[in-house]
């Protein structure tokens, strides 16, 4: 998983010095105290004082006597948002909220991470009973306080003093942003927040489906791997932010806790199936790319290990050791497949830059190494989205010149490499096509055949090397004689087509005549040898709806034969007759 595999390394390194930090902060003693008519615009958890569980659960009851006997267990975390790593142990945040006024005020209390697996919420106020609310996604979503895919609760705070403690336990890598605000700025707040996953799914969506019908047509399967990877991104930060249960699975509470580390290979294995595709690495760096498929087979065996044993811990903590080895694998091999020459690489490497940004911006937000904001939280996916565009469009560059490429391969196919004329594959398709319209409109068309006179002599005098530089010069002047919209094409050896569209038989002679005249006061130098040429022509004229263009040429060649049986260096014309003839041209 590329784009989060350096924010998971930063994460790791980074969440020792926080907790070191937190825990060993000079304390009062003292409970903080947080105005309920203060409404925070930001997470806020550096309000609170937190304390963590050792061996055993504790109780309500218990953390009250336990501060009451002690007040130095209570830690003060100097960032906004609390990080303890992976499998770190259960919280407990403690604060006193004060409303000194005569009226209730109506707070939402929530921790937006939406991988934690339980939160509870207690409100302790005296005189009334105690009120506890519940979320995580350990509970399946109508069995929360709040069914919303972040724990939440919404708490009337009375007039005076009231207790508010949260428990926190996860698995996962403990990351608490706490919110105390009022019901319409978390609505807000969530509203920003489905704006902008909605973005970042729609693109991803777009993009990976673009990818798949590219895929179906082209049959490359580097198509179908980078469909795959970013659809594997969504479902999983899906699986993480808690979209996917609140949409997809509300009741799979086994599957969402195992969800996060098995998408987690799955967006890491078709990453890297889609880079090793994409850059050629079995061609271009074949130890590498074993390197990376024994790394990726052993860690999906770790996983189903994992996973038998019931340790979900453990499997997270290998999801987050391998991210960092493939973000470093990942950038070595982009690099270095750039420096070898593979041009399609520096979208690869600019994207991996993008996510490693956007990653590095967010693990220092989420750690309180720069100031929490929503911008800094959300870099991650930003550089995820400037990484799949990127790597789309090195898929729309490489689609590109494989289509140049094609069209190039089909015009050679269809070009004489001689001449640079049409050959006979070139010519048909668009003549016949021409043919057809001009016979569905009843309109004039004629065909003409010409002929190099004793162009054989040529080549047993001066050698082909000579003939085949008249042809050339012969060839070019024929290109510049004729009118825009005639097709002409090297039909074969010395031969030549026209297709004359629109054209009648008076017009189609005075051009068959002006080529014959240009033609014959050609001259071809080749070191002082002055070579002339001419050539016949036989041209005849469409009459009747039922000729088809190869019976017109079949005739054309019949008058090209005429002319050279008259002397040469002439223009024959005749109609159809109804049936062709098929005389044998003479030696040149």
């Amino acid at each position: 998983m590329r784009p989060h595999w350096p924010l998971i390394f930063l994460l790791t390194m980074v969440n020792l010095t926080t907790c070191a930090l937190a825990e060993s902060a000079v304390d009062d003693g003292s409970v903080p105290i947080i105005d309920a008519r203060t409404v925070f615009q930001g997470a806020m958890v550096d309000r609170m004082a937190f304390l963590a569980e050792q061996e055993e659960a504790l109780s309500v009851d218990g953390v009250q006597s336990l501060i009451r006997g002690n007040p130095a267990v209570l830690k003060y975390p100097e960032s906004s948002v609390l990080t303890r790593g992976i499998n770190s142990g259960a919280i407990w945040l403690v604060a006193n909220v004060l409303n000194p006024t005569d009226d209730t005020i109506l707070r939402r209390v929530s921790v937006r991470t939406g991988w934690l697996e339980q939160v509870d919420f207690f409100f302790i106020t005296e005189g009334r009973l105690p009120q506890h609310f519940i979320g995580g996604d350990r509970i399946p979503l109508n069995e929360r306080s709040l069914a919303k895919r972040i724990p939440s609760a919404d708490y009337p705070f009375p007039p005076g003093e009231t207790r508010l403690l949260l428990r926190i336990e996860t698995a996962d890598p403990m990351v608490v942003p706490l919110y105390f605000s009022s019901i319409a700025a978390s609505h807000s707040l969530e509203q920003s927040e489905t704006t902008f996953y909605s973005f970042v799914y729609g693109v991803m969506f777009a993009l990976s489906a673009c990818s798949l019908m590219l895929f179906v047509g082209l049959r490359q399967r580097r198509y179908l791997f980078y469909s795959l990877y970013t659809g594997s991104f969504v479902a999983m930060t899906a699986s993480y932010n808690g979209i996917g249960m609140a949409l997809l699975w509300p009741e799979a509470v086994g599957w969402q806790q195992w969800a996060p580390p098995l998408l987690m290979l799955c967006f890491a294995s078709s990453g890297l199936a889609f880079a090793t595709n994409f850059l050629s690495t079995k061609r271009r760096q074949p130890r590498l790319h074993r390197t990376f498929q024994t790394i990726g087979v052993a860690y999906f065996a770790l996983f189903v290990v994992c996973f038998a044993l019931g340790e979900q811990g453990l499997a997270l903590r290998l999801a987050f050791l391998v991210a960092p080895l493939f973000s470093v694998l990942m950038l070595y091999m982009g690099a270095s497949s750039w420096v070898a020459g593979n041009q399609f690489a520096r979208y690869f490497m600019l994207g991996t830059l993008a996510s490693v940004v956007g990653a590095s911006i967010t693990a220092s937000t989420v750690t309180g190494m720069i100031p929490y904001t929503q911008l800094g939280y959300y870099a991650v996916d930003i550089g995820m989205i400037v990484d799949a565009i990127l790597l789309m469009l090195a898929l729309a560059d490489l689609v590109r010149k494989n289509e140049e490429a094609r069209t190039a391969a089909e015009q050679n196919a269809q070009t004489d490499l001689l001449t640079g004329l049409s050959n006979r594959r070139g010519f048909l398709p668009v003549a016949e096509s021409l043919w057809s319209l001009v016979t569905r409109k009843n309109r004039n068309v004629c065909v003409a055949m010409i002929d190099i006179d004793r162009f054989k002599n040529i080549n047993d005098q001066y050698g082909h090397a000579v003939g085949d530089k008249v042809l050339k010069v012969i060839a070019d002047e024929l290109y510049r004689s004729r009118r825009r919209g005639d097709l002409l094409a090297r039909w074969g050896g010395e031969e030549f087509t026209l297709l004359l569209p629109e054209t009648s038989e008076a017009e189609a002679l005075k051009v068959a005549e002006r080529f014959r005249h240009n033609i014959e006061q050609l001259v071809t130098n080749d070191r002082g040898r002055v070579i002339q040429c001419t050539i016949s022509i036989g041209v005849t004229s469409r009459h009747s709806e039922h000729v088809t263009l190869d019976q017109a040429i079949a005739r054309a060649d019949e008058e090209l034969y005429r002319a050279k049986l008259q002397g040469r260096n002439q223009v024959s014309f005749g109609r159809m007759s109804g049936r062709s003839r098929e005389n044998p041209l003479p030696a040149n």
